[in-house]
């Protein structure tokens, strides 16, 4: 698909005068945005769907329970691998308390309040004025400053072919496609994909598919889902295979992290 033009290029933002722009946009599976910068930071946040934030400095996953921060003058280009809803914000960073975090790039953990303040403020028409719109701007920039940071648990590509490989990888971790099978579809050799990988992300493929899969695999068990239904989901004919890796990597079976989540 030709990649879309960046829409801070239409924006009519004036932080004089407001502190905080919003949008929202639907966009089609497998879009790029052309690469750009705009004077202002950007919370980039999908109310559905995910998007990867791409930069000099490393590449950021936000589905929809994550946003990923992009600091004023930062170049970035963006990739939706399915359809989304972009429910993103710019802010003016002087209202942000010069917290040094939001100099750079980084993943935070959308809470549900969050989440719920920033479907029901990006519909809406802007700007927005002293009014109850105003309030919850105020209340929504305080609690931006309390989300908590997540950290990247392992290296995306910058190569545009393994974002689109990484990305399909860690919203499907169930999917069988094998290296060969992606080879195919990118058109390269198996080998080649081999090498580009492993020199991008420091791994095989297979490694990072597995680390993939177990830590998509143990916060899921955190969050109360049953130990078979999480197997069946990350790819694994049998669970007592599922569970013998989730072991070797973790140093301890899924059922105990899922008793633990639920005060057994």
């Amino acid at each position: 698909m030709e990649p879309l033009e960046a829409k801070s290029y239409l924006a009519p933002f004036d932080p004089v005068t407001r502190p905080v722009f919003w949008f929202n946009d639907d966009f089609p599976p497998d879009t790029w945005s052309k690469p750009h910068a705009h004077p202002w930071g950007e919370l980039a946040y999908t109310g559905h769907g995910c998007m990867v934030m791409c930069t000099k400095q490393g590449n950021w996953l936000a589905p929809p329970h994550r946003a990923v921060w992009v600091p004023a003058g930062c170049r970035h280009e963006w990739y939706v691998p399915c359809e989304a809803r972009d429910c993103s914000l710019w802010i003016d960073q002087r209202v942000l308390l010069g917290v040094e975090r939001f100099a750079r790039c980084h993943v935070m953990k959308v809470t549900p309040l969050v989440r719920e303040l920033l479907l029901h403020l990006t519909p809406q028409p802007y700007p927005y004025g002293e009014d109850a719109r105003g309030r919850q701007v105020g209340v929504f920039l305080d609690l931006l400053l309390e989300l908590p940071e997540v950290a990247q648990p392992l290296a995306m590509p910058s190569d545009h072919r393994l974002v689109e490989l990484c990305t399909a990888l860690l919203t499907t971790p169930g999917a069988a496609t094998s290296l060969a099978q992606w080879a195919e579809r990118l058109g390269m050799s198996e080998r080649n994909l081999a090498r580009l990988f492993r020199r991008e992300t420091g791994t095989s493929f297979r490694t990072w598919r597995q680390r993939q899969r177990m830590q998509t695999a143990h916060d899921r068990l955190k969050q109360g889902e049953s130990v078979t239904d999480v197997a069946l989901d990350s790819g694994y004919s049998s669970v007592s295979a599922f569970i013998s890796t989730f072991k070797q990597v973790f140093g301890r079976t899924p059922g105990r992290v899922f008793r633990t989540r639920n005060g057994r």
